[in-house]
């Protein structure tokens, strides 16, 4: 019989154009659960502005984490760019300003030395370690972003119910869509996730509605509030199920885990379905063109 394969950490890409709409405290509430179930959690910061890897690694200040990766020519090994954190089953490849040289803004800029594939080749090296892959992108369209999408399974889209909390949303589709055909098939859309949800704001249930309307099943069950919790947990850099593990809050970072999973495990029987019927039919697999786990 065939060796069963290493379990690999599934990978995550919190994502949207809009700063401020909680991408960054997405990954921090997933950690949050990691840490609390023991699953082992690599957070990789690609956002030059490093709000997840001041939480976790406040005294980090060289430029010796994901900038290595995206250096062109590089060769380095991932394992030495990985920091403990205080917590146990949480790590971090942190970031500074300095990354802001090698987050190229223009595709033509990075494609031709396939910059896009370094972070996929990077992970494919750690992807045994972890329960995990949590991906902090930056609020645009850029080489951190897009390699991000190569090198996941899964995207999040967090959202505001406002007004302007779904602009953007349209073009991230778009790159979701370019990088399935292009560089990774594999990639799918977990959802949408609308987050600083007040109830009480009448307005926010409106809009609520429309992007129920608009994404239908795309749009998580739940709801992530603005909650001071949440702020007070950030602020003093300890996990929400460490800080208040009894807290509304806490129960929220639990269920959003949770149906993170459902949806997973919903994405992963479909997507056996989806190679059994191509099989049947004797139509050819589609392999990505990245290089990848």
């Amino acid at each position: 019989m065939p060796e069963a394969s290493s379990p690999r950490a599934r990978v995550l890409t919190s994502l949207n154009l809009k700063g401020g709409v909680g991408k960054t405290h997405l990954c921090w509430l997933l950690a949050s659960v990691c840490q609390e179930r023991q699953l082992r959690c690599l957070i990789v910061d690609l956002d030059q502005q490093a709000n997840i890897t001041q939480s976790f690694l406040p005294d980090h200040v060289d430029p010796t984490g994901v900038e290595m990766i995206f250096e062109p020519g590089a060769d380095i090994d991932p394992q030495v760019l990985v920091r403990r954190t205080a917590y146990d089953h949480v790590d971090v490849i942190p970031v500074t300003g300095h990354f802001a040289r090698y987050d190229l803004s223009h595709p033509e800029h990075w494609e031709k030395q396939r910059l896009h594939a370094a972070l996929a080749d990077a992970l494919s090296m750690l992807v045994t370690e972890y329960d995990y892959i949590l991906l902090d992108c930056p609020p645009r369209i850029s080489l951190a972003s897009y390699a991000a999408l190569c090198a996941s399974d899964y995207v999040l889209i967090p959202l505001e119910a406002a007004d302007w909390g779904a602009r953007g949303t349209a073009t991230v589709r778009a790159v979701i869509e370019r990088v399935q055909q292009r560089d990774n098939p594999q990639l799918q859309l977990l959802g949408y996730v609308v987050s600083k949800f007040k109830r009480q704001r009448l307005f926010q249930g409106s809009y609520l509605r429309q992007i129920r309307d608009s994404f239908g099943e795309h749009v998580f069950d739940t709801l992530i509030p603005d909650s001071a919790q949440f702020e007070r947990s950030v602020d003093d850099a300890i996990p929400i199920t460490l800080h208040s593990p009894s807290s509304h809050a806490a129960r929220i970072a639990r269920r959003l885990f949770d149906e993170c999973e459902s949806r997973i495990g919903r994405a992963q029987e479909e997507h056996v379905g989806v190679r059994r019927r191509r099989r049947q039919s004797g139509a050819p697999a589609v392999r990505p063109t990245v290089a990848r786990r």
